[in-house]
């Protein structure tokens, strides 16, 4: 991929955990960029965690959903966008479960949107997909050498599987329309802001009021964890 400095970045999602830490990062360390956040402030975002930013003069928010074809390519268009950093998808492995639909339709559906509208407007010069080491599956703990980007992808849950359809979209967008794609595989982040149900917040609170802290399995699971801030 060719050397290119990003002039007008969207980020999607950006009202999430990870994205909002990315974003306010961006808008305090790169004054030359205009970063148009997008997020349509589900259960798991808070338009709060964008505070930092929200006085920036290179700081816009749009509230909206990457499903909505003609607000995505109307974004592209006005704003000049060419870049994206894509984080917006439903991320609660356990509300897979019970509402898997939803999760094909943000996480799938909504990337394809996105990538649809990148091919129509022909101006995207780098497309940074945000996956998960989910879609690895459950790693061997005696491994010598863990995951590498080669290899298989076995998602086990209904989260993991739609990050995966979603990996394998960018990568056909990549290959078919030459669109410049990046895709990360990220493991389990903590840090502040992030939602109360995701583990690190959750068994911090229980603990804190006394209660059963539960365990998935034998107890023998073995998890690897990222700063937010790193």
């Amino acid at each position: 991929m060719a050397t290119y400095k990003p002039r007008n970045i969207l980020i999607t999602g950006a009202a999430g955990f990870i994205a909002s830490h990315v974003t306010n990062r961006l808008i305090r360390n790169y004054p030359s960029y205009k970063i148009v956040a997008l997020d349509k402030l589900d259960y798991c975002s808070n338009l709060k965690n964008l505070h930092p930013s929200k006085s920036s003069p290179n700081f816009k928010f749009v509230e909206g959903d990457i499903g909505s074809a003609d607000l995505v390519n109307y974004l592209l268009f006005t704003e000049s966008i060419d870049t994206i950093m894509h984080f917006a998808a439903q991320t609660h492995v356990d509300n897979s479960f019970g509402n898997s639909f939803e999760f094909t339709k943000n996480n799938i559906y909504g990337t394809h949107v996105l990538l649809e509208a990148c091919k129509v407007t022909g101006q995207i010069r780098r497309f940074i997909h945000v996956s998960t080491d989910e879609v690895y599956g459950e790693t061997d703990e005696d491994a010598v050498v863990g995951n590498h980007e080669a290899s298989q992808l076995l998602p086990s849950n209904p989260y993991s599987a739609t990050k995966a359809g979603a990996e394998m979209l960018v990568m056909a967008y990549g290959r078919s329309y030459g669109l410049p794609v990046i895709t990360t595989r990220g493991n389990n982040v903590y840090g502040p802001n992030q939602f109360p149900e995701k583990l690190i917040p959750k068994f911090i609170l229980l603990a804190m009021r006394g209660m059963v802290l539960p365990i998935h399995g034998d107890g023998s699971n073995v998890r690897s964890y990222l700063y937010c801030e790193d």
